[in-house]
């Protein structure tokens, strides 16, 4: 139900060994320490040991790095939930999935910084178009209503309302969940809100 095909694509071909890997798993400590504005290609590639215009071989500028940097901690995200699915086919069922989604999402420091809209550690990227578009094609809410036609062709989401209705609902239950989380700056969900999360779920669909 739940893999990397669920997420559009954001970037081109994967940067994944030499050099290149070096410095994503530097730009990924640098952003999580001091967040995107506070982050230099400059500081980059001295973290990862390689020379000043290394970066720049792979990604034009740092708004390329941390972009490749989102798109591969959601499809992260997706995989881990593919996993956990596979392993617990109960969570299949849309009142266990949709917190479970939520909390994935929460779970990985870039993805919830995205969902939730930080703007501390985002910056100016909120307002980059490809950072929206990542958020409208890759967030939760949009994995979600890609999941509705699944859920209601195996019978176990109400078919008595219209996919429409449903996915207006699942998107403003999901939007409700993570601005409560936004003002929380721990990484997770909290529990009883994931609980209530899943009541209303199962209340709605």
């Amino acid at each position: 139900m739940i893999d990397n095909r669920t997420m559009t694509t954001m970037t081109g071909e994967p940067h994944a060994v030499g050099k290149a890997a070096k410095v994503l798993a530097a730009a990924e400590e640098l952003f999580l320490v001091h967040g995107f504005k506070g982050v230099t290609m400059s500081a980059v590639a001295q973290r990862a040991h390689v020379g000043k215009g290394t970066p720049y071989l792979y990604w034009r500028t740092k708004e390329d790095l941390f972009i490749e940097l989102v798109a591969r901690s959601l499809a992260d995200t997706l995989d881990d939930l593919a996993a956990r699915v596979g392993e617990e086919p109960s969570l299949a069922v849309a009142e266990h999935l949709v917190p479970t989604v939520a909390e994935a999402w929460l779970a990985r420091p870039l993805v919830r910084a995205l969902q939730v809209s930080d703007d501390a550690f985002l910056g100016a990227l909120l307002d980059n178009p490809r950072t929206r578009a990542i958020l409208a094609e890759n967030g939760a809410p949009a994995v979600l209503r890609r999941l509705l036609p699944i859920w209601r062709e195996h019978g176990s989401i109400r078919t008595d309302r219209s996919p429409d209705v449903q996915a207006s609902a699942l998107e403003l239950l999901a939007a409700g969940f993570f601005a409560t989380q936004s003002r929380s700056a721990s990484t997770g969900a909290d529990p009883d809100r994931a609980s209530v999360l899943r009541i209303a779920v199962a209340d709605v669909l």
